[in-house]
Order: C-alpha cells, then sequence, then structure tokens
C-alpha cells in the first residue's frame, strides 16, 4: 500500500488523474491513507478468476492508460489475462520468482534489482530498477535527517500486521531487561492484537509511547537513536531519515534488499527463522548501547543517495504513453 501510495503523489503532483482499486477486505485497513490522494473502487468479492475480466470493464470505463498492479497474488495467468486488454500493465516486483511477467514495465526500486535477470522474464518491458526508481511518500524528502545530537528514542516497527506477534514479545524482554530508553512502538493498521499490546504497556515500567495507523512516519523515524523493523519496504524510509536500524526478516521476499541495505553500512539484518526474539532484544540492545558505532551508521545513512523515485516512473509511464500514442 505505502509504495502504491508513494506512486500516486507521483502522479498526482505531474497533474494526472488517478484510481485506486482495491479489495473490500484491503478497504477497511488503507481507505483513510488512499482517499487522501485518488478515488476508490472497491473490487466486489468474487472467484478469482473472474477479477481480471471485471477490472479490464472498468478500465475501459475510466479510459485508463495505465493500471499498475502490486500483490503476490497475481500470478502468470492473471497477468496475461489483463495485458490482454489495451491498458498499458505495470508491476511492482520483489525478487522475479512469479515466472514469465509479461507486462509492459517492472518497477523494483531494491538496491540487488539488477541482479535479478529480469531480462529474462520481461523481455520487452521497460525495466524501471535499482535505487533511481526507489518509491518514497513525500514526508520523507521535507525532513532535518542531519540531527544526531537530538536522537534519543528506541522505535519498534514489525509491519503492518505483525503476523510473528514479535512486538509484544520484544516488549516483554525489554521489560525483563529493565530497559530505560523512551520507546516509540508502532503498530499497523491490520495489526489485530491492540488489548494484549495495550495491557502489556499498562503493567510495564517502560516509557512506551505507542502510535497506532501512525499518520507521520517520517517526523517518528528522524527522532529515532534506533529503529528495529521488519525488513519490507519501511527500509527505504528509514535510510532516507538516517535513521540506525535493526532489520529483521520475517518473509523471503525482504531477503535480498536488506542484505543489499546492510553492505552500505546504516543498517544490521536479522532472520527472524534463524534468530529467535531473545536475540533480537540481545543485539538490540548492545546496538542501543553502542552509540559510536550508532553514530557511525547514521553516517552512512547520510552518504546514501535518496532520488525520488515515483517521479522518476511518472516520467517514464508518460513517455511510454507518448510513444504509444
Amino acid at each position: 500500500m505505502m509504495r502504491c501510495l508513494a506512486l500516486a503523489q507521483g502522479l498526482k503532483a505531474k497533474g494526472h488523474s488517478l484510481v485506486f482499486m482495491i479489495s473490500l477486505t484491503s478497504k477497511q485497513f488503507c481507505f483513510a491513507k488512499l482517499a487522501e490522494s485518488a478515488e476508490i473502487v472497491t473490487l466486489p468479492t468474487m472467484p478469482k478468476e473472474h477479477e481480471p475480466p471485471w477490472i479490464m470493464q472498468q478500465l475501459k470505463q475510466l479510459q485508463a492508460d495505465w493500471l499498475i498492479i502490486d500483490g503476490y497474488e497475481f500470478g502468470v495467468k492473471y497477468r496475461k489475462e489483463l495485458r490482454s486488454s489495451r491498458v498499458n500493465l505495470a508491476l511492482f516486483d520483489d525478487n522475479n520468482n512469479s515466472g514469465p511477467l509479461d507486462v509492459d514495465m517492472v518497477i523494483n526500486g531494491a538496491q540487488n534489482a539488477e541482479a535479478l535477470d529480469y531480462q529474462a522474464t520481461a523481455e520487452t518491458a521497460f525495466l524501471a530498477i535499482g535505487e533511481p526508481y526507489q518509491v518514497l511518500r513525500q514526508e520523507f524528502f521535507k525532513v532535518d535527517k542531519d540531527n544526531w545530537q537530538n536522537r534519543d528514542s528506541l522505535t519498534l516497527m514489525f509491519g503492518g500486521s505483525d503476523p510473528a506477534n514479535l512486538t509484544i514479545l520484544v516488549l516483554q524482554l525489554l521489560a525483563q531487561s529493565s530497559a530505560k530508553m523512551p520507546i516509540t512502538v508502532i503498530t499497523g493498521a491490520a495489526y489485530t492484537q491492540l488489548p494484549e499490546l495495550n495491557k502489556v504497556i499498562e503493567d510495564s515500567t517502560l516509557h512506551v509511547t505507542h502510535l497506532h495507523d501512525c499518520q507521520n512516519m517520517a517526523e517518528v523515524m528522524v527522532h529515532t537513536k534506533l529503529a528495529v523493523s521488519a525488513a519490507g519496504g519501511s527500509q527505504f524510509e528509514l535510510v532516507a531519515c538516517a535513521t540506525p536500524s535493526l532489520l529483521v526478516v520475517v518473509a523471503d521476499n525482504q531477503k535480498l534488499a536488506s542484505r543489499a541495505s546492510e553492505s552500505q553500512g546504516w543498517c544490521v539484518v536479522m532472520d527472524s527463522q534463524a534468530a529467535d526474539e531473545k536475540q533480537i532484544v540481545s543485539r538490540c540492545l548492545a546496538l542501543f548501547q553502542d552509540t559510536e558505532k550508532l553514530r557511525l551508521m547514521h553516517q552512512k545513512a547520510l552518504q546514501q543517495l535518496i532520488t525520488n523515485g515515483a517521479l522518476s516512473i511518472t516520467k517514464v509511464l508518460e513517455q511510454l504513453s507518448d510513444k504509444q500514442a
């Protein structure tokens, strides 16, 4: 959702109109964020094989130039059916592991994207890949990130739903270790353990600020001394805020991009399949106490080039549309 929103902001900044087409299930989590940028069309509940024809009918009515899809459920057959429409098709991708892509444009802003051999799976597509095409919401271009002396907090953020329940487990272990630093806990709109989490916070002696469905992520990140975060798309937001980070890989599709980020020196990576919550907390506490190492990680993050990939992608979409006009 966040990278789609970031691209939408770039398109809107250039005067384009857009529509989000989302399922009823997703709508309850992301309506407020997306509605600020565009009209929302709700995909009716129907068998998966009936979705492409319905979508194609909507595209015809909207007189759309492009359909941009993002989701692991859009397989080879699904994409092929969508490609049969007259609308150009673009795909956000992570690992190039879903067969022939059959799209007009591939978007992958990860540092390692050029090593994923998209030429083999998307031979005729424009490849918007690599760091120049990283998409960030506009708020991340407006922060004062060179402010190391003002950072004092530990931020915990384990994704929109935190399926492994790491938020509660890590907080409980931090309490057992008598951690003294200010702690900011961020949970996403899809997080389902709010009553349990609130009880843990209420009963602990930790200094915790809990932000649910946070609307000002850049402002929080730019005041964070160390973030412990799920290693998803948030890693690009963290480096944009020059925030030293412990990235926890919670899904296979996060591994390659996270290791590439680690090589830049501003973060360290742990795999949740190889390390439990005790090891994560132990590494977190050791890092937080090593102020000089964190300062150096902050400096490494400041050296990374942060590009407005949403505007770069918008430019390519415009150029490709003009060629076919």
